[in-house]
């Protein structure tokens, strides 16, 4: 084993390490209520969490955490193992102080106590038309950098200069760069002042299976997207403050389903409580056996109920009238469908979310019946009545 391998181990370990200790204290763990994580969750929700910062605290950023930076940022892919990145680490205010004066978007430069600029090495690259692979390779080291600065509590924004050639010039001739090392961008990195939310740029439009032309991912809700978002917070149903009887009255999304195949459908039957020990708190709903959503519910062993703002009115509508066999009713309804871990579909424009373990589903006995069943079901299907345990409940 080379030692430039052993390196690279030992680098990917340490980030996974400092990843999680960090993870466990950040709030954007602790606000949603999650007391273990797996490392495939904490490097997830790293990535998913980082956010562009342009305001920083005073103090000064240590050194060793400018080095895991820059480890961090040498572990990136390179094409051929070019390695074409360098790095300018500033700290003197003044430099900063002309950087943010000259150059509109880096404003923010003045009051970072640090500056990262990330070059290219000419004389490491590719020559011809693999000459531009150095954009590539420093960009992903430019991404390294960000992701380790998020992790270890640290702010910072990438503000571009290649391949703009006046700011090309500028920054050659304000760093005294050879002719041969072209900077690719500048990263203010600090303390954060602020904490700009996260933006969702989730977009199944942009993605194509396969072809082009080919099967497109239309609609969001068949991508899973795991619930781990910074609103939702884990909420623990002893303490659920809904009164049931107005929560199913205006009206809930059931949804079950998969990825592959799933459907909702709005009720306004229901109960919660528990069943079969105190404590399996339990959801009970009920599905007419001609709804499309009746031969999911068949079939999976979960399911979801997500309740919606009064905002969400019309759609709740449109779920309750038109059946999934027509048409793509997620689609229609203009919401944006989620996947748990478990791989069960919820909404995300929801403020509450029970995920539950289907421990019962039968059809409705006749022979049980009243006189008010009776009359309900003198000239439609009957339900079938399906009992699920919570095992999962979000709140926003």
């Amino acid at each position: 084993m080379n030692k430039l391998l052993v390196i690279n181990i030992v680098l990917a370990l340490s980030l996974v390490a400092i990843c999680v200790r960090l993870a466990i204290k950040t709030p954007s763990v602790a606000e949603r209520g999650v007391e273990e994580l797996s490392d495939s969750s904490v490097v997830i929700d790293n990535i998913l969490s980082r956010t562009s910062v342009r305001a920083y605290e005073l103090r000064p950023i240590e050194d060793e955490k400018i080095e895991m930076m820059l480890r961090a940022a040498m572990a990136a892919p390179s094409a051929g193992n070019k390695q074409p990145w360098k790095f300018v680490v500033i700290k003197d205010k003044n430099t900063l102080g002309i950087i943010s004066e000259n150059m509109r978007t880096m404003r923010m430069a003045q009051d970072a106590p640090l500056a990262i600029v990330v070059c290219g090495d000419m004389n490491r690259t590719f020559e011809g038309n693999g000459l531009d692979y150095w954009v590539e390779d420093a960009s992903a080291a430019t991404e390294n950098l960000l992701l380790a600065a998020h992790a270890m509590g640290l702010g910072a924004v990438w503000c571009g200069i290649y391949p703009l050639p006046e700011r090309v010039t500028f920054f050659q001739e304000l760093l005294e760069l050879p002719k041969d090392i072209v900077p690719l961008n500048v990263i203010p990195i600090g303390y954060p002042a602020e904490f700009p939310a996260p933006k969702d740029k989730w977009n199944a439009e942009s993605i194509h299976y396969e072809v082009w032309n080919g099967k497109t991912a239309n609609n969001a809700e068949t991508i899973p997207t795991a619930v781990t978002q910074k609103e939702w917070k884990k909420l623990d149903v002893k303490e659920m403050r809904e009164n049931p009887f107005t929560l199913f009255s205006n009206g809930l999304a059931l949804s079950v389903g998969n990825a592959d195949t799933m459907n909702s459908m709005t009720i306004g039957w229901g109960g919660i409580g528990v069943l079969w020990g105190r404590e399996r708190p339990v959801v009970t709903v009920y599905v007419e056996k001609r709804r499309f959503t009746h031969a999911l519910m068949e079939d999976n062993d979960y399911f979801t109920i997500t309740a919606l703002t009064p905002d969400y009115k019309d759609a709740l509508t449109y779920l309750g009238t038109v059946s999934g066999r027509d048409e793509d009713k997620m689609k229609g309804s203009g919401l944006t469908v989620e996947f748990t871990e478990l791989g069960n579909p919820i909404f995300k424009e929801g403020r509450l979310v029970l995920e539950c373990k289907k421990l019962y589903g039968a059809p409705f006995d006749t022979n049980g019946f009243g006189d008010v069943p009776k009359q309900e079901y003198s000239n439609r299907p009957l339900h079938s009545e399906y009992i699920g345990e919570i095992v999962n409940a979000w709140i926003k």
